[in-house]
């Protein structure tokens, strides 16, 4: 993690060198045959993909069935629920995700999402939702002056989920490093998931590890989801799937379950979609997160 000097300006390419860098994509192009390269060598099945519709359509139609197309609200620039549920009827919106009013400086429940949250609903659209760390050094970042950490709490969905309860909601980043509130809020609330996204491979690996042992040992095994959201980085996928592959706690069974299982449930994979994901020659079958 960097060190700063209050004093000095914020310069994000003077962080420290890492052995092993994971290079982002030389291009727009390179980024899709990359990230498509990627996600198709580790076997991943489906990759919940956000994006302008227009970019998503463009990917979707390089690797036909790979992707779940998603469209985030909560950014700066909002689109009407009309508009979503437009999407949604022409079948180019599958999830909302990312979610990120955090990077607004903003709270889940603030009453101008409530429309949106009831239209997922209604739907029955899953929501994957930022909770978690922004960008290291994210209150001098460039571009992220309104992200506030004290947004990460997951105690901020209690309302949420109170008004809608059959919203099928998942907190990206588990609310990192707010394992103990996120916790709580499983207990609770036995209809939430939580993904592991970017925390798998953008974090200590230690730090990781010791946050998705708490979440197992404390029961919730079924509910964790894999994710890469492997942005400008196709490399990141791999190294994702490794982080959760190479857990000594983790045995077989829970290892497929967050590669796989669980992700399959919480999208209602029908008996016939899992029955072709396991078809040979694959043993495993993934999910990831992946965003142009």
């Amino acid at each position: 993690m960097p060190v700063l000097d209050p004093r000095d300006p914020f310069d994000g390419s003077a962080f420290p060198a890492c052995e092993k860098p994971l290079l982002a994509s030389s291009s727009d192009q390179a980024l899709q045959a990359e990230s498509i390269a990627e996600l198709r060598r580790h076997n991943v099945r489906r990759a919940v993909l956000d994006g302008t519709p227009e970019r998503v359509a463009q990917w979707r139609r390089a690797a036909p069935g790979l992707f779940l197309p998603a469209v985030a609200f909560g950014k700066a620039t909002e689109r009407s629920t009309e508009e979503l549920r437009r999407l949604h009827r022409d079948g180019r919106l599958e999830a909302f995700a990312e979610v990120a009013m955090q990077y607004r400086g903003l709270r889940a429940d603030d009453p101008r999402y409530e429309p949106y949250f009831a239209l997922a609903e209604e739907l029955d659209v899953p929501v994957g939702i930022h909770l978690g760390e922004g960008p290291p050094g994210a209150a001098r970042f460039p571009g992220y002056e309104d992200y506030r950490a004290s947004l990460t709490s997951p105690f901020q969905l209690e309302e949420v989920l109170r008004r809608h309860p059959g919203l099928r909601l998942y907190v990206m980043h588990y609310g990192s490093p707010l394992v103990d509130e996120m916790i709580a809020m499983m207990f609770t609330h036995p209809g939430l998931y939580v993904d592991v996204a970017n925390n798998d491979w953008a974090f200590p690996r230690a730090q990781f590890h010791d946050a998705l042992r708490r979440m197992i040992d404390a029961g919730f095994g079924k509910r964790i989801l894999f994710g890469s959201d492997g942005m400008y980085w196709p490399g990141a996928i791999g190294e994702a799937i490794r982080a959760i592959e190479e857990a000594p706690f983790l045995d077989e069974a829970q290892k497929r379950d967050i590669l796989y299982h669980n992700a399959a449930r919480f999208l209602r994979l029908n008996e016939a979609e899992i029955a072709a994901d396991h078809r040979p020659p694959s043993a495993d079958r993934r999910m990831a997160r992946a965003t142009p």
